[in-house]
């Protein structure tokens, strides 16, 4: 009987510090926890019956003509701005740029200095000798 009560005491014992850890833990966790602890259990979503009523005055669509007004007003805004100015080259212009360019440079860039056929045969005849095999 002693064994039994024994046990049982060291259960109790073993269960009260497990408690202790699981607590501590919970108090040391992240602050991303709780947030995920709410997701998880479901709460703190809007519930079917806070759907608001569609009236005149918040009907779908009565938006849209100030919307409109508002991104014409941007667009005369930008369109204005000394820094929205076009390109003040023309095509023309930047190409005849860019074919001086790549010819100054295509000067400054030194002849290619390749090897030729016979002494590509050259070193492949020097590299090419039988091997012994077992």
């Amino acid at each position: 009987m002693r064994a039994v009560i024994f046990v049982t005491f060291a259960l109790l014992a073993g269960c009260a510090t497990s408690l202790e850890k699981v607590q501590s833990m919970r108090d040391a966790a992240p602050e991303w926890y709780d947030a995920r602890k709410v997701e998880i259990g479901g709460e703190g979503y809007p519930s079917v019956g806070d759907i608001p009523t569609i009236t005149r005055e918040n009907r779908p669509g009565t938006q849209l003509r100030i919307s409109r007004e508002d991104t014409l007003a941007a667009l005369r805004l930008f369109q204005t701005d000394l820094r929205a100015t076009g390109a003040e080259e023309t095509a023309q212009a930047m190409l005849s740029w860019a074919i001086a360019n790549r010819r100054a440079v295509e000067g400054q860039v030194a002849a290619p200095d390749f090897l030729t056929d016979e002494d590509v045969q050259a070193l492949k005849a020097v590299f090419d000798t039988p091997r012994g095999r077992l």
